[in-house]
């Protein structure tokens, strides 16, 4: 992850270095060795690095955001990319968050589930009757995480696929994040996060506890405790985005999950694109200068 661009852009290396010194990890050998990576304390802050990284390298070819958004620790990027937390201070505090997570619950006893083919409601309708079951993560009207105790999930698996679920699977993940069985460990974060300078949300950034955008009386460090044990409404905020007249939609990051559920849910023809490694951001930068010399070249003739 980020190998290729560590090698060859010095804005994302400058950047990656950073993380990595703000971490106290050596996210080298996480990120293109692998090491280290079955911890949520060296995987939170190694997919921040990458992700940051790679922003800061298209912020530097001149192309920025108006709308920042990101799914669980996506808002993490999202925050720092639009200037409300440094770097450094964000892959250190990504860090711990990743350590609290894993020590809230012991490993092997809680997961999450994901569900592919029915609503919302439908899914609360199912577990309605598990105590210790949730709805974590909201991702599109027909794809939904819920987090909970691995008994709960493996019984609950076998009664989707029976119900006809397109798809159902366990994640790989070290406990039920984005749920009330991790209210203490969001307890213990908020005090971590109590000692941290935050930066005014002065940029458009959604919240996934909110499902809507950071407001100007918006407390950050109160929203971010409450993301670890609520539910994340990224669909809400995909909404919104699309009803305030977003038009392009940019996911930076290593993978391009969010890309494909977006391209099944906005109208044919609006921009989405994603940028991940070396080769997807050599061609999003030969894109889009041909879009601007084709823009220039319109423009003259105009005139």
């Amino acid at each position: 992850m980020g190998a290729d661009l560590y090698d060859n852009n010095f804005i994302y290396k400058q950047t990656f270095d950073i993380c990595s010194e703000g971490a106290g990890l050596d996210l080298k050998n996480a990120c293109f060795g692998g090491i280290g990576m079955d911890d949520s304390e060296v995987v939170q802050p190694a997919i921040f690095a990458h992700s940051i990284s790679l922003f800061k390298t298209l912020q530097n070819e001149g192309f920025d955001a108006d709308v920042y958004a990101g799914l669980s620790l996506g808002e993490y990027s999202a925050l720092t990319a639009a200037g409300v937390f440094g770097v450094a201070q964000c892959a250190s505090l990504v860090r711990k968050r990743g350590r609290i997570m894993d020590e809230a619950f012991p490993k092997g006893e809680g997961g999450m589930l994901s569900v592919i083919g029915f609503t919302v409601e439908q899914i609360e309708e199912t577990i309605a009757d598990y105590k210790e079951v949730y709805v974590a993560n909201h991702l599109s009207d027909q794809q939904i995480v819920i987090a909970g105790r691995i008994g709960d999930l493996l019984a609950l698996k076998d009664m989707f696929e029976q119900k006809g679920a397109k798809m159902v699977s366990l994640l790989s993940v070290r406990g039920p994040s984005h749920a009330p069985l991790l209210s203490g460990a969001a307890e213990l974060f908020a005090k971590i996060l109590e000692a941290e300078n935050v930066g005014a949300v002065q940029k458009t950034v959604y919240a996934n506890a909110l499902g809507a955008p950071y407001g100007k009386d918006s407390d950050v460090k109160q929203l971010l405790a409450k993301q670890m044990c609520s539910r994340v409404k990224w669909q809400d905020c995909i909404e919104s985005m699309i009803s305030s007249g977003v038009e392009r939609y940019i996911e930076v990051g290593p993978s391009n999950v969010l890309y494909k559920m977006l391209k099944r849910r906005v109208d044919k023809g609006t921009d989405v694109e994603s940028v991940r490694d070396l080769q997807t951001f050599q061609k999003f930068l030969a894109d889009n200068k041909l879009g601007r010399e084709r823009s220039i070249q319109e423009d003259k003739l105009c005139r």
